[in-house]
């Protein structure tokens, strides 16, 4: 079962592939208009837009700014997105590959039958 899952679980990424790459453009983006409005280094503002992302949020970096605050919760919108869209992903895998060795099975069960 869970090979089945990882097989259609990874085809099914492949094909959203555009929308993770999006979502990864949008929280980079992000972190580069927090690195410039809250004057820290890109590196420290990509690590708050993937935590903030995540929808972790350690607190050990907010911003200070208006503009970095609703970058953040923008950020943290699309961190949301793109937990309903893996979890969508990991459903959907799920369902095929409970199909698959349903249909398995039944091929199995035909065949003894026989």
């Amino acid at each position: 079962m869970i090979a089945h899952f990882i097989h259609h679980f990874l085809k099914i990424t492949w094909h959203l592939c555009t929308l993770y790459l999006m979502f990864l453009a949008l929280i980079m983006s992000g972190a580069a208009v927090i690195a410039a409005t809250e004057k820290v280094l890109f590196g420290k503002a990509l690590y708050f837009s993937f935590i903030t992302g995540l929808t972790v949020g350690y607190g050990d970096i907010a911003p200070i700014t208006a503009i970095g605050r609703v970058v953040s919760v923008l950020m943290g919108l699309i961190g949301i997105l793109f937990t309903g869209v893996v979890v969508a992903t990991a459903v959907e895998a799920t369902r095929h590959a409970w199909q698959e060795m349903q249909s398995q099975g039944k091929q199995k069960q035909d065949r003894s039958n026989e």
